[in-house]
């Protein structure tokens, strides 16, 4: 895989992982909310209902992450055998305004 693909993957597991969190966070589960005092009692229900296994979805979470965090590392180390030729005089170039 070339650095440019990795690249392209990482982003798009970035966008999957981040619908995957938003699922963790609020719609893995359903909540509702019933008014039995209609019926005479004077306190409300709220009833959870899970929509998805949260440790399946956290595994899944959990495995993006530790894939992304292996290719940052290795875009990382392949940017630090890399090495670009170009000559800058650094001093030139952040001096002031004059």
């Amino acid at each position: 895989m070339t650095v440019n693909e990795a690249m392209v993957l990482q982003k798009t597991i970035k966008e999957r992982l981040a619908e995957l969190r938003n699922l963790r966070n609020q719609v893995a589960t359903e909540k509702t909310t019933t008014y039995p005092w209609m019926e005479g009692d004077k306190q409300k229900i709220d009833t959870t209902v899970v929509k998805y296994d949260i440790k399946l979805l956290d595994r899944k979470v959990t495995e993006l992450e530790l894939f992304l965090y292996k290719l940052d590392a290795k875009i990382k180390q392949s940017n630090a055998v890399t090495e670009i030729s170009i000559i800058a005089d650094v001093e030139k170039l952040l001096a002031p305004l004059e």
